[in-house]
């Protein structure tokens, strides 16, 4: 760990502030130290993000009241800088990594210039452009990215999104600041990435002496990081202490719960602890019984697939400039596997190793290249769009963001709607009684018809997107990423009521993600990729037991591990 300094480069003492008249922070205090790593962990809406942006002058001035308290830097009284002082304050000593780098990011825009801007902006003509380019190759080779030089001259959208996310992370650490705010970083990167990049922020923390505000829902994570935690719950200060001290001896039911919320690779559960059910006196939850467990899988292969996938490949032809020479890129390569009626596939692998490539082939989103894939034993190769419509309301996506995936003008409702209305399938008359039957499928009440996205947590959101896939009474539901955005108690909720929902109605699900530990507690089978290949294939907990590619090792090894 960091040597903590006495000296504080941040106080914040009985801070509190309102929007629209709402108390939102409740007189937090704490203090950073010079070369000192601090995290800052609660649910979505406790407040971590908005006590960041406090610390950097982007709160919304028209609707902000500062109720109490104060804010130093230094020497520096923060609340008293105007616009000017803050813009020489911003990028330069205070610099932020924000959550989303798709938002971020100028989609028009070479990632490599984004990043060359920065230097321009704050060293003005101290560098030539064969300076720059050379500074902006060494910071993208100190994120970990494949191939720099690639990634210099790709738009956001050739990227993978944690290839995006270390752009930022890049461009946030180009000046060298004194105070690194680093709001949820890794919550879009693979587990082998994240390792990578909490070794990185430590290794230049140390290096440049450079103080860390690391904010995040995940009490594992930070653990290997921190020397101080913060515990915030709905906009106060609950819990302070060391990773040690936090993970020992947990003061508050709060902090207890967050600990439990994870899924833990090593056992299997019925139901995932959550923050509303959590018993101070429980136990942690009924475990799986092995012999029903093997019964039921037995069963479940016993009947014929209701998709195979045989020897499925796609390439993608890629050029540089008008006069460029054409390259190949094999995003999956040779794959092949069968889901089964109530099974859950479990798919997982590094960013970048065709996962969400494979979801879109299955679709016929995207045409492969070669390979054959049956649906209900016939081949889709032939079929015509009109055919292809149909196999999309029996299969259907559950995407990483639920914001991003619901129109921001249109209720909650209509959302749900609209595949109804797309496809024609019921009477006007008997839509809005569906809708609402949806909604309370996936435990939400019907008021919720007349909502929008903006008013609906994360968690919240995310069950309107499975409410909408499920409209259409899909035969499988195509998970890609689905919890990596919800804070850890918001995606143990979403994981229970996924198990809930395919016993009740029978669902096949292919889970794509990153993170092992979540796709081992909702698996049946787990597939691992590497490189667009399939590497492994095999009954969830046989896989994470007895691993034999170093992919899967990989993988294994970099699931955040308690050592307290």
């Amino acid at each position: 760990m960091a040597k903590i300094k006495a000296s504080n480069i941040i106080e914040v003492t009985d801070f509190s502030l309102s929007i629209s008249e709402k108390s939102i922070l409740k007189n937090i205090s704490f203090e950073i130290a010079s070369n000192q790593i601090v995290a800052m962990v609660g649910e979505s809406g406790s407040g971590k993000s908005l006590t960041a942006l406090s610390l950097l002058g982007l709160l919304p001035k028209e609707k902000t009241t500062i109720d109490s308290g104060s804010i130093r830097f230094g020497d520096t009284a923060l609340l008293d800088l105007d616009e000017k002082e803050w813009q020489l304050l911003r990028g330069n000593k205070i610099s932020m990594v924000f959550q989303e780098p798709q938002s971020s990011l100028n989609p028009s825009m070479r990632c490599g210039i984004q990043v060359d801007e920065i230097i321009q902006q704050h060293f003005k003509n101290t560098f030539s452009s064969s300076e720059r380019k050379t500074k902006v190759l060494e910071a993208f080779d100190r994120v970990k990215l494949p191939d720099p030089k690639r990634i210099y001259d790709a738009y956001p959208h050739e990227i993978s999104g944690g290839q995006k996310q270390r752009v930022m992370i890049a461009m946030a650490l180009m000046n060298k600041p004194a105070l690194l705010i680093a709001d949820e970083p890794t919550t879009a990167l693979d587990v082998q990435v994240q390792k990578e990049i909490i070794a990185l922020l430590k290794e230049l923390q140390e290096q440049y002496q450079m103080s860390v505000l690391f904010i995040s829902h995940d009490l594992s994570l930070v653990s290997q990081l921190a020397d101080k935690i913060i515990v915030l719950y709905q906009g106060e200060v609950v819990e302070i202490g060391t990773p040690k001290e936090i993970f020992t001896n947990p003061k508050k039911q709060y902090t207890k719960a967050l600990i439990q919320a994870r899924p833990k690779p090593n056992q299997r559960l019925k139901k995932l602890p959550t923050i509303e059910d959590y018993d101070l006196n429980s136990s942690e939850g009924a475990l799986v019984d092995p012999r029903e467990r093997s019964i039921r899988l037995e069963k479940i292969y016993a009947q014929k697939p209701l998709l195979s996938v045989r020897n499925l490949t796609k390439t993608y032809s890629t050029s540089k400039g008008v006069f460029g020479k054409s390259e190949k890129l094999t995003a999956v390569a040779d794959l092949s596997f069968d889901l089964y009626p109530g099974e859950t596939l479990g798919l997982v692998g590094a960013s970048g190793c065709g996962k969400s490539t494979l979801g879109r082939l299955i679709v016929y989103l995207d045409k492969p290249t070669s390979g054959q894939i049956d649906y209900k034993g016939e081949s889709l190769e032939n079929l015509n769009s009109k055919q292809i419509q149909a196999l999309r309301t029996d299969v259907q996506f559950i995407f990483q963001d639920p914001y991003a995936a619901l129109h921001p003008q249109k209720r909650i409702g209509e959302a749900i709607l609209e595949p109804l209305q797309a496809h024609k399938l019921l009477p006007q008359t008997e839509q809005k009684n569906r809708v609402i039957f949806l909604l309370k499928q996936v435990g939400l009440e019907p008021f919720f018809y007349e909502r929008y996205p903006h008013e609906l947590s994360g968690g919240q959101r995310q069950r309107v997107v499975i409410a909408r896939a499920l409209a259409l009474e899909p035969k499988i539901l195509i998970c890609d990423e689905s919890v990596a955005a919800l804070d850890i108690s918001v995606q143990a909720q979403v994981l229970n009521l996924l198990n809930d929902l395919q016993e009740k109605f029978n669902l096949s699900y292919l889970f794509i993600s990153h993170d092992l530990s979540v796709v081992q507690f909702i698996s049946d089978k787990i597939m691992v990729m590497d490189h667009g290949m399939l590497v492994e294939n095999k009954e969830a907990d046989e896989l994470y037991r007895n691993p034999e590619q170093d992919a899967t090792k990989n993988l294994i090894a970099a699931i955040p591990k308690i050592s307290f």
